[in-house]
């Protein structure tokens, strides 16, 4: 069971990547190395036209996560993904006095 019970909007985008670390040389040679081999990726996710309260809601699970500290679990088309914020990706505009649109973007973790 998901911790983030929000459905997004349809079209979110899905960055994937492999987790690696690069060394870089003075002799401009870069050395790579693969630290696993799950591929991660990385969510974008835009919620329109929402109430106020869903906003203070999403506003409040996102202080209690303290940003990009405690992982959380999102449920996106019945996978259950672990992952946790990516620091200052929250962001809300106000439509009306009553609804709010919002994004953010999360990565997932292994």
């Amino acid at each position: 069971m998901a911790d983030f019970t929000y459905k997004p909007d349809f079209g979110y985008k899905v960055i994937p990547r492999f987790n690696t670390i690069t060394k870089k040389y003075a002799s401009g040679v870069d050395q790579v190395r693969l630290v696993g081999t799950k591929k991660l990726r990385t969510f974008e996710m835009s919620f329109n036209n929402r109430t106020k309260a869903e906003r203070d809601a999403v506003i409040a699970f996102y202080d209690s996560k303290y940003g990009a500290t405690i992982p959380f679990t999102i449920s996106i088309d019945g996978e259950d993904i672990l992952g946790r914020f990516i620091e200052e990706s929250l962001s809300m505009v106000r439509i009306n006095p009553n609804v709010y649109s919002y994004s953010f973007q999360f990565e997932e973790i292994a």
